[in-house]
Parts: structure tokens; sequence; C-alpha cells
């Protein structure tokens, strides 16, 4: 039984649309459109560009273009302020992206327009990858394999040639050192390859240059963002990739306490207007913001845990996503619908943590308790409540029974894991399982699934 299965409310949910931008032309931004999958097309005025996945097109200031994509392909954009130090020039580029930097788009992409990214790395060093995307091998033919000579001789020097291209050794100096002559070498190397001694030399450099330049796999670096105050926008933040803490604060708190909330791939997390944020991305990791008007999310959102966006609704989140940071969304495009979707899903808006101080206390010793160990009449105890006070007590705060928060967070934790990346057995033992069969089993229980089911399906494939 699947997630859709177990909550038919969710089958219905609405797939990814057709995306067209409306005609535009930018006076104070360059634009780059990628290609992160399938065909993203780019209208001109007398022109009709199309983007093969990977593929980006820089577009100049004072360019009317459109944009569209179908609904199984999925672009994105990147703004560069024209003011910017320098800049790719004022003619349309064409841009092959390595499959190692294929993350990076989608990096770059929040550093140029979420507001809780831009300013941390400067516009220069956005440019300074593009420009690398240019010159890298992508851009030029690709290398392929050199068919060697069969003549032994003619073969050794072709074998050094594709050790050492900048090899000084001449012809003559190849003939010498094998006691042939230079025509036996020559003639070998022609019937055989359909090349000249000098064509082979000169592709085997080309083609170790472009081995040496290409671009090795870099994951995208860890991040500490600013405080941003959110004023006029209520925030989800949904943890794409990776891990991440935020940090928040209400400023209607007069000590402006600070809270820190982890969160792990296929979570989302909820703040309010009226809330400063604060985050700390680990490497590799990617967390996307989703801005909503203000008052569309719950008033005790900051007192819920981390909600577990089920595997096979990433792609449709990750499409909206897309479309409420950039201008490539479909038409007419309404965020709130975005929410509509998220408030189908199981448990919305996630776990409700107690918000009197004693009981806090006593959740943050069970939230650390992975592993289910700590009995709760000695917790109660510990913290001078009977166990069936703190029961009482844990409904009133959270909603939820004592024994069926505890679970939920337990194996919620559980899903992140997964989600991220993490195999079963290990899973299994994080939350205290001893044999990883009757981790499954429970797991299976609970979600209507096998954890191997979960295990690393969250991650849209485009990453």
């Amino acid at each position: 039984m699947t997630d859709t299965q177990e909550h038919p409310e969710l089958v219905d949910f609405p797939v990814p649309e057709d995306v067209q931008v409306h005609w535009k032309c930018n006076l104070s931004y360059y634009i780059v459109v990628w290609a992160a999958r399938g065909t993203v097309r780019v209208h001109f005025e007398d022109e009709l560009v199309e983007l093969d996945t990977g593929q980006a097109l820089w577009i100049p200031i004072r360019v009317a273009h459109m944009v569209e994509h179908k609904a199984d392909s999925l672009g994105l954009a990147i703004l560069i302020p024209a003011g910017a130090s320098k800049n790719l020039g004022s003619k349309r580029l064409l841009i092959e992206v390595p499959d190692t930097h294929r993350q990076w788009m989608f990096h770059l992409m929040l550093l140029t327009l979420s507001p809780l990214h831009t300013g941390q790395v400067s516009t220069t060093l956005i440019l300074d990858l593009l420009t690398h995307f240019l010159d890298s091998p992508a851009q030029r033919p690709r290398s392929v394999p050199l068919p060697l000579p069969q003549q032994p001789a003619a073969k050794r020097t072709a074998a050094a040639l594709l050790a050492n291209p900048e090899s000084t050794l001449t012809l003559q100096d190849f003939a010498s050192r094998q006691g042939v002559s230079e025509r036996t070498i020559q003639r070998s190397f022609r019937e055989d390859t359909g090349l000249s001694f000098r064509q082979f030399r000169r592709l085997a450099a080309l083609n170790s240059a472009q081995q040496a330049s290409q671009l090795p796999p870099q994951p995208v670096p860890a991040l500490s963002s600013r405080w941003m105050n959110l004023l006029k926008h209520d925030v989800i933040l949904w943890a794409v990739r990776g891990r991440a803490i935020a940090h928040s604060t209400a400023h209607s708190h007069v000590a402006r306490t600070e809270k820190s909330q982890p969160m792990q791939a296929g979570q989302l997390l909820f703040f309010p207007t009226g809330h400063a944020l604060r985050l700390e991305i680990e490497q590799g990791s990617l967390l996307f913001p989703l801005r909503f008007p203000a008052g569309s999310l719950p008033i005790d959102a900051p007192n819920r845990l981390p909600l577990q966006l089920p595997a096979e609704l990433s792609e449709v989140l990750l499409h909206r996503a897309v479309s409420h940071i950039t201008a490539l969304r479909p038409q007419p495009f309404d965020p709130l619908d975005t929410l509509r979707i998220i408030e189908r899903l199981p448990n919305y808006p996630g776990l409700r943590y107690p918000t009197d101080p004693a009981i806090q206390r006593i959740a943050a010793e069970f939230a650390a308790d992975i592993q289910g160990k700590t009995l709760a009449d000695q917790i109660a105890r510990k913290h001078g409540f009977s166990l069936r006070q703190l029961q009482r007590r844990w409904t009133e705060e959270t909603g939820m029974g004592l024994r069926s928060w505890r679970q939920a967070h337990r194996f919620q934790h559980a899903r992140a894991l997964l989600n991220s990346g993490f195999g079963v057995k290990f899973v299994a033992q994080r939350l205290g399982f001893s044999q990883p069969g009757n981790f499954s089993r429970a797991y299976a229980t609970l979600y209507g699934q096998r954890p191997q089911s979960t295990h690393n399906t969250f991650i849209p494939d485009i990453f």
C-alpha cells in the first residue's frame, strides 16, 4: 500500500503544468535560462532557441524574449544585475552545464533570487562559474579514442604520444630510438589510423587538454545566511536535499528567545510573518524558501515540528517551488495553490510541540531519544509529574497521546534519514531496532510501504 492509497486525498493532487512566460525585455538584469530537464523554448523577435537538458542561454539586457516549456520539462532562471563588475557580454551565448554541476544551477538560482540566500556570494563569483562553463570541454568537441597503428615501432610511438602529448621528441627521434626509418612509422600511422604523425600528435594533445580541464564534481558549499525579518510574507522552508538548521525568533517576544530546528531532506517547516529567520545549510544541501501572503499559515505553526512530504509529491512541489522563486511559471499562477497542496498532507502542519516551558523540557528529552529507550514514567518523575499527569498535560499541549506522539516523531525522523539517502540497516539501528526486519514491519504498519520504497526516492533525479 502506498501513501496515496493510505491517504486517498493525495490521489487527485495536481500535476506539473505547462510554463509560459509573457514577452519581456529586462532593463536591469541579465538572465540565464537553464533547462534542468527536457526542452525549454526561448523565443526572440527573429529566432527560436530550443535548450535541451543541461543547456543554458545567456540573455543580455534589452533583448525581448519569451520562455516556455511543457509540463514534463523543467526550466529555471538566474538573474545577474546589469551593474555587475563583469559580464558575459551583450550577445546571446549558449552554455553547456556539466553534469557534475547540475545542482549548482539550483544553488545559483537561490543565490540570485531567494531573499534568504542573496548576498551570500558575490556576483563576480557567480559569473566566474558561468564563464568556466563556457570554457569547459562541454563547449568543445568531445575527446574521442584515437586508433593505434599496428606496426610495432609505430604503435610504441603512438603510446608514448598518448602518455606524454607535450613531448618534444620529433618523428626522427622516435625512429632513431627504435631503429626503424621515419617512413616506416609514418606509413603505419597513415594506413592504420588515417592520420599523419603530426595530426595524431595534435589530437592526442587536444584530448589530454580536454580531460585535464574537466570540472570535477563540486558539492554545493555550506551556507550560513544572515537574519531576515518576515514583515510581509509567511515562509515555508523545504529541505529538498541534505540537512539544515533553521534559527528563528518572534518579534513579539521581549527577550527574543531563539529557537533552532534541525531539518532533513523532504521536510517542511513553517514560519509566519512576525518572525526573524536565519539558516545554516550543510555542504551539498539545498533549502528552498516558499513565500506566501501574510496570514496564510496557522498561528501556532512555529510550535510545530517539521512536516514530512511524501516522496511521490516531490516532483509536483519542485515545479511549484521553481515557480515561486523565478518568473518561469504557468499562467495564471496562484502561490496559494501550493499551500492548498501542502495543507492536505498527512499531519499538516506537523507534530505540535508543547508550549508550556515545563512540558517543553520533557519534550526535548523525548525528541532526543530517537531510540525510544527512555521510560515515560521515569521522565515524568524527574520533572515532578506523575505519569498520569504527564499524559493528560501532553494531550492538552499537543493534541496527541504521549505514546502516539513519540512513535510519530521517531518514525518521521526515520523517514527523513531514508529520504536523505541513508540505508535501511543504518536507520533501523539509529531507531534502536536490533533487527532491520522488525523496523521494516513497524515502518510498513505505520506508512503502508516498506522503508526500501522510501529510501532515497525523495530527491528528484535532476540532481
